[in-house]
Order: C-alpha cells, then sequence, then structure tokens
C-alpha cells in the first residue's frame, strides 16, 4: 500500500507541475495597436503568452495582422470601458503603453486611475508602465525649456499616472524613454533598463519591447523605475 502512496502522490506531484509549465500568462495591453505598444504584443504572441490588446480604435489593428490575440475596443478615459475590459475575462499582467495621438483627449493621468482601480479590484499581479523621462508636474533638468514647451502638459500628466501606480501598492515597474526611435530600424541586442535617472537614452521601439518582455513578472523588475538606455545609439543629452 506505501508503494502505491508514492506513486499517488508523484503522479500528484507531476500533474501540478506540468500545469504550472503549461500555464500561460494572461496580459492586457493597453495601447496596444501604437507604435510601441504593438511591438510589445508582436514579442509577446511570438512568446505564447495570451494576449489581449485594448485600443481607443480600430485605425492601426494592421499592424498586429495575422498575430493570434484578442481586442477590445475601449477608451481608457470611459471607466464602464475599462470595466468591461476587465470583468471579461482575468488578466495576470497590465501592460500601459498608452500614447496621446493628435487632438485626442491626454489619457495618461485619468486612464491610468481608471487602470489601477480595476487592477486592485481583480488582483492583477504585475502592472508595466511605459513612461517619459522628465514626466513630473516640474521641468526637470533633463528636460529642454523647447522640449518642457511642447510637451509640458503631457509630461504633468505621466507624472501623475506615475505617482498613482507607485502609490497603488501594485507590484509594479515604471520603464521610462527619452527618444524612441519610431522607424523599423532592427533591434541593436545593445539596450538595457538601468537605475540611473540622469540617462536620457535613445533606442529603437523593438528593442524596448523586448526589455519590457523580459519585465514581465519578473521579480527583479519589481517595484523598479527604468531608464531606458542602448549605448549604442549614445545618450541624448551629453
Amino acid at each position: 500500500m506505501r508503494f502505491y502512496r508514492k506513486i499517488n502522490s508523484l503522479l500528484i506531484v507531476l500533474l501540478l507541475i506540468n500545469t504550472t509549465i503549461e500555464a500561460k500568462e494572461s496580459i492586457l495591453v493597453v495601447g496596444g495597436t501604437g507604435r510601441v505598444g504593438s511591438e510589445i504584443v508582436k514579442i509577446l504572441s511570438a512568446e505564447d503568452k495570451k494576449i489581449t490588446v485594448l485600443s481607443r480604435s480600430n485605425n492601426n489593428y494592421s499592424r498586429l495582422k495575422g498575430l493570434n490575440i484578442d481586442y477590445f475596443k475601449g477608451d481608457v478615459l470611459n471607466e464602464k470601458d475599462i470595466e468591461r475590459v476587465f470583468l471579461a475575462k482575468d488578466y495576470d499582467v497590465i501592460i500601459n503603453a498608452l500614447a496621446k495621438v493628435g487632438n485626442s483627449p491626454n489619457p495618461h493621468a485619468l486612464g491610468q486611475k481608471h487602470l489601477i482601480k480595476w487592477s486592485k479590484k481583480t488582483g492583477i499581479k504585475h502592472f508595466i508602465l511605459i513612461g517619459s523621462v522628465g514626466a513630473g508636474s516640474k521641468q526637470s533638468e533633463l528636460v529642454s525649456d523647447i522640449v518642457w514647451s511642447m510637451w509640458k502638459d503631457i509630461l504633468q500628466e505621466k507624472g501623475k499616472a506615475e505617482a498613482s501606480l507607485i502609490n497603488s501598492n501594485l507590484p509594479f515597474t515604471i520603464i521610462r524613454t527619452g527618444i524612441v526611435v519610431y522607424d523599423d530600424t532592427p533591434a541593436t541586442g545593445n539596450a538595457e533598463l538601468l537605475e540611473d535617472d540622469t540617462i536620457v537614452g535613445i533606442i529603437t521601439r523593438k528593442d524596448l519591447a523586448q526589455l519590457t518582455g523580459e519585465c514581465v513578472l519578473n521579480g527583479l523588475c519589481f517595484n523598479k523605475i527604468y531608464h531606458a538606455f542602448d549605448a549604442s545609439l549614445g545618450n541624448a543629452i551629453e
């Protein structure tokens, strides 16, 4: 009888291990059809994750053509839309890659507030925010007068989004970018995430996506604020 008990116990352990190995993380990418968000989705999809994309419009779905992912159309500024997305399925990770496009309302602060509220309600395990160097209520010494005059409103709203995430008690990662090369420049493979907050780096969107994917549910990235940097492309300010 002891022999059979041991065999049964071993089978249960093996079953649990196998279930753990086969389990796929469920990830919601907000702004997943955007220039950065779509690259993040491609990286995660290649890793066979369960990906859901939330986008305010379907204008750029072509960027994700052929990928096995789910879509929701919704506006982060409308909490009812966010409630619908979070109640429709369970997510392990949220990646916020939102961007203000054209004359559309600034989505960063209020949108982040709604996302955090429903992330806490549903037990999200990791929240990753793609931020910007210089985000905050006041002009950073890393931001020139010209840049501040052009992007002040966005940087201030992004600062509020960062602060609300830091104070949310959710496991978080903030990845700040300086200059993102938005064309189809190939990944260099030299990019890294640094905790040095004096750096204004240059990075390709493909490298940024790769680094973001590597942080998903990675405990080493929890509760960290990084500046994305690629030494091969140089520092944006010398």
